[in-house]
């Protein structure tokens, strides 16, 4: 590690011990004036398209449904309901000194939430960047110190190079608490690293649920769901389960994503990345799958005679979110599989800051607090 990273991790530490007496709620505020800044940024929506590979269009759509969830009285209201009545007037709980988080690189600006959540925990953060996108953390943290450079002062933006052992060690060896993404591959020769508990948030993927209650935009909704982020997150659907007319639902699914491939044109993708979407999409269809797709973005369509047995379907552990149309789920029996959050179709790309990410009640995480697995059903 760097003589200038271990000052800033030094520094960062001190100012979050300090920053422990602020009221939730002053903090909150902050955070939600500066991701107004972030989020206008010219200089960062200029450069993300190329970073992230993905189209201006789609980094111009995505850029405020990161920053929606950075509303201050929801943020305040997070507090309340994982801390206690009150929590959000009084300061931040004893937790870990140091967190660090190691973010994954299939979606851009992930280091916003992790910024965010790690300030309302009072905890002094190391956040390392993704490869495909350097630019939103130090982005965020220029915004942050615009606005309130004592909060800023608590989280230090890395960008190491994966593989650089030397400094991913050190930084570790720091740590009071890992949470890091990625490919379970990775994350599972990381793990034997730590020193520190280690939270990991491995490979997922999201579903659809069409019941035949479901309005005629449904369609459009899904479409949007699967367009947003190029379909590379696990709030992603790559599935939906559909009663009743599933070849009416198919067709309108298609056309709503071939309008959407004009609207939000996909980023460029790799050889590899074409030739396992095509593996995926052979093998559904040899299984006697539908596959829809267009512009790069494909969906698995499934008949099912009742959604009430869609629990029994997902493979546990899996699916991270479940988007529902004209249905009602059985909340017990997706938790029991794994999935972490239920939400309508059209918001599955719109996670509020409370979802509780891999069923673990993101504040309580950050701060070493234990939990029972948690699915949060949005309205």
């Amino acid at each position: 590690m760097t003589a200038d990273l271990a000052a800033r991790i030094d520094a960062a530490v001190a100012a979050a011990r300090r920053e422990r007496r602020r009221p939730r709620r002053e903090v909150a505020a902050a955070l939600a004036t500066a991701a107004a800044h972030w989020r206008t940024d010219p200089a960062l929506a200029a450069a993300l398209p190329a970073a992230a590979g993905l189209s201006a269009a789609m980094v111009a759509a995505v850029l405020p449904l990161v920053t929606e969830p950075l509303d201050a009285d929801a943020m305040a209201a997070l507090v309340e309901h994982e801390l206690g009545t009150g929590a959000a007037d009084g300061g931040a709980p004893d937790g870990p000194a140091l967190v660090v988080q190691i973010l994954a690189s299939n979606v851009p600006a992930l280091a916003v939430p992790a910024i965010a959540l790690a300030c309302l925990a009072g905890v002094a953060t190391v956040v390392k960047s993704g490869r495909a996108d350097p630019l939103s953390a130090p982005a965020f943290h220029r915004a942050l110190a615009a606005v309130d450079p004592a909060l800023a002062a608590t989280v230090v933006p890395a960008d190491w190079r994966g593989g650089d052992r030397a400094v991913e060690d050190a930084v570790l060896a720091r740590a009071d608490l890992v949470v890091a993404s990625g490919h379970d591959a990775t994350l599972a020769a990381l793990a034997p690293r730590m020193r520190a508990p280690f939270v990991a948030h491995g490979t997922r993927t999201s579903v659809a649920a069409v019941g035949r209650d479901a309005p005629a935009e449904a369609a459009e909704r899904l479409a949007l769901d699967a367009a947003l982020y190029d379909q590379r997150g696990c709030l992603s659907p790559r599935e939906v389960w559909v009663e009743g007319d599933t070849d009416g639902f198919a067709a309108r699914l298609a056309a709503a994503l071939r309008a959407l491939a004009t609207d939000l044109p996909p980023g460029p993708a790799g050889l590899a990345e074409r030739a396992a979407e095509r593996i995926a999409a052979d093998e559904a269809e040899w299984r006697g799958a539908r596959v829809v797709a267009a512009g790069g973005r494909a969906l698995v369509v499934h008949a099912i005679d009742s959604l009430a047995t869609l629990a029994s379907r997902l493979v546990p552990g899996a699916v991270e979110c479940v988007g529902v149309a004209g249905a009602r789920l059985d909340a017990d029996a997706l938790c029991r599989r794994g999935v972490a959050r239920v939400c309508p179709l059209g918001r599955m790309q719109r996670p509020r800051l409370s979802w509780p990410r891999g069923q673990r009640p993101p504040l309580r995480t950050l701060l070493g607090i234990g939990s029972a697995p948690r699915l949060e059903v949005e309205a």
